[in-house]
C-alpha cells in the first residue's frame, strides 16, 4: 500500500509514494575551493605497488592492520584528515603516529569489486544495472571522504544540492571526496526502510561504488558516510545497520527507522546523529519517533548517538545543523577510539543537539 504525504512547499512540490521529500531545483555548482583539513601522518605501503585497500585472503577489501608508527602516507588509506592514524595496506603497511581519536586496529571491510568500475568523475553513471547515479567528484588524492545521499520519495538525485549546504559539499570535494546521490532504485532484494523508495539491492551498488572509490580515487575506507531526507533518511538509517562493516557514521535528516534491521557486523556500529523537527515533523509517521527508535536501537548496540530536535518541520534541518552533521562525520572515522565527543559536543553544535 502507498500513502501520500504533504511537505512544505518551500522545499518540496512532489508528494508521491509512502514518504515524500524534495522537488527538483536548480543545481548549485558543487565545485570550488573549500577548507581542507590537515592530514595526519599516515601509512605507506611497505609491499610496494599494492592498492592501499588491498584484498584480504577472504576476498574482502579491508584497510589492513597498522604497523609501527612512521612515515607519511603514500596510499589511499594514508593520512586521515579526520584526525588520527590510518591503517596501511592489507598485507601490512606502516601506520602513522597515533593521536587522540585514532581509529581502532580493525578496519572496514568492503566486498570485492565485481566487474568494471565506473569512471569516477562528476556526472551520472550506471552501476550494477542501476542508472542515473549522480557523482560529484573532487580531485584524485588520498584521504577523501565518500558520502552516500538518499533522497525522499517523489524527489530526485539533485535533492542533495538543495539540502546539504554548498560550503559542506565544496569542502568534501576539495579534500578529494566523492558525493553519491541515487536517482532511482533496482527495486529488488526487499524493502529495507519501509518506504519502497529504495531497496536492499541498491546497497550492492553502493558496495561497488565504495570499493572502486577506495581503489581508484584514494578515498579513505574509514571515511564512508551516509545521509538522506525522509524516505532517504530512513534508508540511510537502514544502510547504517546492514552495511555496518564499512559505514563509519550515519546522519539521517527526518529519518531513523520504521523497522529494525540486523547489524551486518555486530562488532562495529556506526556513529549516529539524527536530525528531526520534533512534534511538527509528521508525514504519515512521526519522524521524531522514528529518530528516537533508531537512536535507542543503535545506542544499545554500542553506537555513540546524538539527537538534534531543531523543531522546524519535516526535512527542514537548517544549514548550521547540516554543517554540524558534516563535522560529526569527520570526527567519526570507522572504529574511532576513544570517542572524540566523550566529554561533550563541540561548542559549534546547536544547543538542541544532545547526546543520547
Amino acid at each position: 500500500m502507498k500513502l501520500k504525504l504533504a511537505l512544505p512547499a518551500a522545499l518540496f512540490t512532489a508528494c508521491l509514494g509512502l514518504l515524500a521529500c524534495g522537488s527538483d531545483g536548480p543545481a548549485e555548482n558543487p565545485g570550488g575551493a573549500g577548507s581542507t583539513g590537515a592530514a595526519a601522518t599516515g601509512g605507506k605501503n611497505s609491499s610496494g605497488g599494492m592498492s592501499a585497500a588491498g584484498t584480504g585472503s577472504g576476498g574482502m577489501i579491508t584497510s589492513g592492520s597498522p604497523g609501527s608508527a612512521g612515515e607519511a602516507g603514500s596510499n589511499a588509506n594514508g593520512g586521515n584528515p579526520a584526525g588520527g592514524a590510518s591503517a596501511g595496506a592489507s598485507t601490512g603497511g606502516q601506520a602513522g603516529e597515533p593521536s587522540a581519536g585514532a581509529p581502532a586496529t580493525t578496519g572496514p571491510q568492503l566486498p570485492p569489486i565485481m566487474g568494471e568500475c565506473p569512471e569516477l568523475e562528476t556526472g551520472t553513471v550506471t552501476v550494477g544495472g542501476l542508472s542515473g547515479i549522480s557523482l560529484q567528484v573532487g580531485p584524485k588524492q588520498a584521504g577523501g571522504a565518500l558520502v552516500f545521499y538518499w533522497h525522499g520519495t517523489g524527489s530526485s538525485a539533485n535533492e542533495v544540492n538543495l539540502l546539504i549546504p554548498s560550503s559542506v559539499r565544496q569542502e568534501i570535494l576539495a579534500e578529494g571526496g566523492i558525493i553519491v546521490s541515487f536517482e532511482g532504485s533496482l527495486g529488488t532484494g526487499g524493502d529495507c526502510s519501509g518506504t519502497k523508495t529504495f531497496s536492499k539491492d541498491d546497497f550492492n551498488v553502493a558496495d561497488q561504488l565504495a570499493a572502486c572509490a577506495v581503489r581508484d580515487h584514494g578515498i579513505d575506507a574509514r571515511r564512508i558516510y551516509t545521509t538522506g531526507c525522509s524516505a532517504g533518511g530512513l534508508h540511510a538509517g537502514c544502510m547504517g545497520a546492514v552495511r555496518s562493516s564499512y559505514v563509519a557514521a550515519v546522519v539521517p535528516n527526518s529519518g531513523g527507522q520504521l523497522g529494525q534491521q540486523a547489524l551486518q557486523d555486530s562488532e562495529h556500529v556506526p556513529a549516529v546523529m539524527t536530525m528531526h523537527g520534533g512534534a511538527s515533523d509528521k508525514v504519515v509517521v512521526s519522524f521524531a519517533t522514528t529518530s528516537a527508535a533508531y537512536d535507542k536501537r543503535m545506542s544499545e548496540a554500542g553506537s555513540f548517538v546524538v539527537n538534534c530536535d531543531h523543531g522546524g518541520g519535516h526535512c527542514q534541518a537548517p544549514a548550521a545543523l547540516y554543517t554540524a552533521g558534516w563535522e560529526f562525520m569527520k570526527a567519526h572515522p570507522f572504529g574511532v577510539a576513544p570517542e572524540p565527543y566523550e566529554s561533550g559536543l563541540p561548542q559549534s553544535f546547536p544547543e538542541y543537539c544532545q547526546p543520547y
